[in-house]
């Protein structure tokens, strides 16, 4: 009994310590992290917060002539490393962690872009807009019929080309 007055002393003496949600406005501080937001504008499909994500809630499917960058918020443990790695900073973390839903859909946002086929095999292997930011940064530094050839392609080309010099310099 004693315990128990000296318990409602201290509540009493210091008052409520939770939050009466959703009654009261939650307690959401300035480094709270919830749910990310990809700006389709700004993400070209580059693929990088695919790679760093670590519960993989960020993945890059190539389907037809499309590439899709889907995220799973169930998936998501809200550590914001995708935000971090974004090279154009398409992606935001938002404030919002009410994402309890009744259907399983509304937890997926797709950001879709059109892609490059490679000029050899034929393979979609990189978006429109990932190619033209390559283009723009790299500026005329790289032969422009590259830029269209996909990793595995472009790596036969190199085998070929070094292979072609081995070859003649060992005949002459």
């Amino acid at each position: 009994m004693v315990k128990f007055l000296k318990m409602l002393s201290i509540s009493v003496r210091e008052g409520t310590a939770t939050r009466k949600y959703p009654f009261e406005s939650p307690l959401v501080t300035p480094e709270f992290r919830g749910k990310i937001e990809v700006d389709p504008v700004k993400c070209v499909g580059c693929g990088a917060c695919t790679r760093i994500c670590p519960p993989k809630a960020l993945t890059l499917s190539y389907e037809n002539n499309e590439a899709t960058l889907k995220y799973f918020v169930g998936r998501c443990i809200f550590c914001g490393m995708c935000a971090y790695v974004c090279p154009q900073k398409a992606i935001t973390i938002s404030k919002e962690f009410e994402l309890a839903t009744w259907e399983l859909e509304d937890l997926y946002d797709e950001t879709t872009h059109t892609t490059v086929k490679c000029r050899i095999c034929g393979k979609p292997f990189t978006t429109v807009k990932f190619a033209n930011e390559i283009r723009r940064r790299i500026e005329n530094k790289v032969p422009e019929d590259l830029l269209n050839v996909c990793p595995e392609c472009r790596k036969k080309l190199a085998t070929r080309k070094i292979g072609s010099r081995v070859v003649g310099v060992s005949g002459e």
